[in-house]
């Protein structure tokens, strides 16, 4: 088995050899910071980039905005080792590898990006659960999540069957019944260091999982990458704009 903890998480998204793949995923990271953005120069409130991998999205973010802190969550150890060098000299980010002793209610703003299609159900629920307690209660809530269905599934199965082939997401059948809107379910887990992680996109389902985030937090926004114009089912990215919601369903 491959070991995953060593992965270099930029080559595999903004350094990607391939120079399509690394203009959707910097369309990615700056898509995901426009409802901050549109605060101005102004906001100074505190903000968590939850699941930071190696901190890319927090150096782009202060670049562009003066929040008083910046927060970066990443529970995997290799991936904060990335994330210190990626930021090294930033002196309002802090890294952090456990959030569970962080106060309750502490965040202006909240950052998810490319994180919920990696986690199995448990840890997905356990997610939101810390995402909810730290959010405060006029908080911005920013998810985003892969779009894994319809043409989004098709053009993404055939990239993969090119890169990949014979893995569980480049396989004929697999890409077909995502392309249909009918993802497999049967998602492989792996261990990422100590935790529970499912590897592959494919099989992940955004429509189910508006379904659980509408249990946590008010969806007020819904948008798409890599085309702002364009609707969901022609993006690759999905974005849930969210408020927490008083008590959880």
């Amino acid at each position: 088995m491959s070991d995953y903890t060593n992965i270099n998480y930029a080559n595999l998204t903004i350094n990607h050899r391939n120079p399509i793949k690394r203009m959707l995923q910097s369309h990615r990271l700056d898509h995901g910071l426009l409802e901050l953005q549109r605060l101005g120069n102004d906001f100074q409130g505190k903000v968590l980039d939850f699941g930071s991998g190696d901190g890319e999205l927090c150096r782009r973010l202060n670049a562009t905005s003066q929040p008083t802190e910046i927060v970066c969550y990443e529970p995997a150890e290799s991936l904060r080792e990335q994330a210190e060098k990626n930021l090294s000299g930033i002196k309002n980010v802090r890294i952090v590898g456990d959030i569970s002793t962080h106060p309750d209610e502490s965040f202006d703003f909240i950052f998810c990006l490319e994180v919920f299609e990696h986690l199995p159900e448990k840890e997905t629920l356990q997610a939101l659960t810390d995402i909810h307690r730290l959010a405060k209660k006029d908080a911005t809530i920013v998810i985003g999540v892969p779009n894994e269905l319809f043409l989004a599934a098709l053009f993404k199965g055939a990239f993969r069957l090119k890169q990949r082939y014979g893995s569980e997401d480049a396989r004929f059948g697999n890409i077909f019944r995502a392309f249909l809107g009918f993802p497999p379910r049967k998602r492989p887990v792996i261990q990422f260091g100590d935790m529970p992680y499912i590897l592959r996109h494919i099989g992940f389902n955004h429509r189910q999982f508006k379904k659980t985030l509408s249990r946590f937090f008010h969806i007020h926004k819904i948008y798409g990458s890599p085309n702002l114009r364009l609707p969901i089912f022609a993006n690759f990215e999905v974005y849930f704009v969210c408020q927490a919601r008083e008590v959880i369903k």
